[in-house]
């Protein structure tokens, strides 16, 4: 049986799209920058993965996932924001690192180099809180 030219081009292009996966959201598809659900400790489909070593999500929840984390002095923690807007505001304590503004869809460091309990929460969402507790 001979095949048009027509015809392979689509069975061609029709391949290379399904190996490339198409949808953004599949947990098998690579993490991307323009894909905020689909990274390591975000969310994939909707559903919360625990979060990366030092890391906090501030998730599609209005939760923070851990809400509470344990480092030692020096160490850097990662804020992950998901698809929702949040900030983290921290209690006005000595050795607080400087608060979150409003963001989504991105990541943001900051350095505990004091020890102590330093608790925050977003402003935006009532009862969104957590804490640093530094060794």
């Amino acid at each position: 049986m001979r095949t048009s030219p027509r015809l392979f081009g689509v069975l061609v292009v029709l391949s290379l799209s399904s190996a490339c996966g198409g949808g953004g959201n599949s947990p098998t598809s690579p993490a991307t920058p323009s894909d905020p659900y689909n990274t390591p400790g975000g969310t994939t489909g909707g559903t919360t993965t625990q979060p990366g070593t030092n890391e906090v999500i501030a998730n599609t929840s209005n939760a923070f996932t851990p809400s509470s984390l344990s480092v030692s002095k020096g160490t850097t923690v990662t804020f992950t924001f998901q698809g929702v807007t949040h900030n983290v505001t921290f209690a006005a304590v000595t050795g607080a690192p400087s608060n979150i503004g409003e963001t989504y869809s991105t990541s943001v460091q900051r350095v505990f180099s004091t020890a102590g309990t330093f608790g925050y929460n977003c402003t935006l969402h009532p009862g969104m809180s957590g804490s640093v507790v530094v060794q």
